[in-house]
């Protein structure tokens, strides 16, 4: 997702991950068997905001998708040209529209509080870090190392609430706030396997570990966000304000 223009010799690219393509296509796998029954079981019925939605985080997933195997292939500008695409039209998209939803959702009316209050505070949680990441990430373009690894992590972001609906596929999984704590806990699980890797390789850089806190704390404190009383001034700012 580099924005820089100088290009390096093709002969000395450094594949990092050579088959992150083949991960990211799980991610989408995981993603619709997540929103299978919630979303395309009744595609027809839903508002105009979720096609939206649901084709903007798509993208993103499927923009990555490309652009491993654009690098591997070492066609350095078309990489770079799709990676402004998606820093500079769909990340923002993704932002606006995930804003949108997250309002509609804080409307919702028959949900138990609880759960709107815990999801809704992931949701904007994430709204506020898949940019600052897409933004490391193209600070950091010229290191791969880090670049690559920040991407990796957007893609980690946004996967709980596909796992969280997926699990609702195993009988013993029937509760809304188990499965968002559980999901959350297999993504920060995935970060310490990355973790792990990193060190089998001889060094841990700070992308995963940075993301692995903060997806923790997050996960953590969501639980108690029904009792905040400055989190319930911010939800009914978001619904009657924004």
């Amino acid at each position: 997702m580099a924005t820089t223009t100088t290009l390096p010799d093709k002969s000395k690219l450094a594949v990092l991950y050579p088959h992150a393509q083949w991960y990211f296509l799980l991610a989408l796998s995981i993603t619709w068997l997540g929103f299978s029954r919630t979303y395309f079981a009744v595609i027809q019925t839903e508002p105009l905001l979720h096609h939206i939605h649901g084709a903007l985080m798509g993208g993103w997933i499927a923009l990555l998708l490309i652009q491993p195997t654009l690098y591997q292939r070492g066609k350095l500008q078309l990489h770079r040209t799709l990676g402004r695409w998606g820093v500079y039209v769909l990340m923002p998209a993704i932002v606006i529209c995930g804003a949108l939803m997250e309002r509609r959702m804080i409307r919702t009316q028959g949900a138990p509080p609880n759960v709107i209050d815990q999801l809704a505070f992931l949701d904007l949680a994430s709204l506020i870090l898949f940019p600052l990441l897409v933004l490391l990430s193209i600070y950091f373009a010229r290191n791969l190392q880090l670049h690559a690894r920040l991407i990796v992590c957007t893609v980690l972001l946004l996967m709980p609430p596909a796992l969280t609906r997926a699990l609702f596929f195993l009988p013993s999984m029937r509760s809304f706030q188990r499965n968002v704590n559980v999901s959350e806990a297999i993504v920060d699980l995935v970060l310490l396997i990355l973790m792990i890797d990193d060190k089998r390789r001889g060094r841990i850089r700070f992308p995963y570990p940075l993301v692995f806190v903060v997806f923790a704390v997050l996960a953590v404190i969501s639980n108690y966000a029904k009792d905040w009383a400055w989190w319930h001034g911010v939800s009914k700012w978001i619904a009657g304000v924004f």
